[in-house]
């Protein structure tokens, strides 16, 4: 697997417009104020490192007085997030977050995996890179899609016709998986990348192993509703199985 496999320089493109400047409907609605909200961001000034950053979305919800450092493998990704960022002291490096990072500071007092550490095969190191440049007493944040619900290729929606109920069928969990994406489905041209499942056992295995405490676990559900004769079986079953995973370490 080579660096070039894992970055999504090849994307980088359709990930810009499908995010756009604010970030997509699910970043608005619950990642970013849920992670601000998780790090005490808006409290006194904190120093943050951003890893698979991506083109800056949570950087652009930060307050000009953060001291701000963002770390993608893809430098197309990077160029974005610097044309992007308003706040000219933020900086942004083009580094893979699971190698040694192109910084010296190591007392940040939080670091984030912002729906990126699923896009990173060796993600045991890339949790050890953040508690390295983390100061003793810090936070990590880790949101993800919800790795027991949320698998590609190996989880989908189903409905009971006899119960008029929708559910979530799941195949495959425990074992890691290497799960290639097709980013244009159907077009035989497409760009692919990669997501690395893994379970919440081997994630909190991780985090345990690089001298990190979980302190907090929380599902985030979407909001949206439906409309038509399937809507309120369609919002239960969107209300009781979560879309995201978010996990607050604190740095031993």
């Amino acid at each position: 697997m080579t660096k070039k496999d894992t970055s999504w320089e090849e994307v980088e493109g359709w990930y810009s417009s499908c995010v756009g400047e604010k970030g997509h409907y699910y970043h608005r609605t619950l990642i970013l104020p849920n992670a601000l909200r998780l790090l005490g961001i808006g409290k006194p000034p904190l120093s943050v490192l951003d890893l698979g950053c991506g083109q800056g979305v949570f950087a652009r919800a930060l307050p000009p007085a953060t001291d701000y450092c963002g770390i993608d493998a893809s430098p197309s990704l990077i160029k974005e997030a610097k044309k992007q960022m308003r706040h000219p002291s933020f900086r942004f490096f083009a580094a893979d977050a699971t190698e040694a990072l192109p910084i010296d500071k190591k007392n940040f007092d939080c670091a984030l995996f912002l729906l990126s550490l699923q896009n990173m095969e060796r993600q045991d190191k890339a949790i050890a890179n953040a508690r390295a440049h983390l100061r003793k007493g810090g936070h990590l944040l880790l949101v993800l899609n919800h790795p027991c619900f949320r698998i590609p290729r190996q989880s989908s929606w189903g409905i009971d016709e006899k119960s008029k109920i929708q559910y979530r069928k799941v195949q495959r969990y425990m074992s890691p998986m290497k799960i290639p994406i097709q980013m244009n489905p159907g077009k035989t041209d497409s760009a692919q990348t990669f997501s690395f499942h893994h379970s919440l056992a081997d994630t909190i295995s991780f985090l345990t192993k690089a001298n990190f405490s979980v302190t907090a676990l929380e599902e985030w559900c979407s909001d949206k509703k439906s409309t038509g004769p399937k809507a309120k079986m369609e919002d239960r079953a969107r209300s009781e199985i979560p879309l995201f995973l978010a996990l607050l370490a604190r740095a031993d």
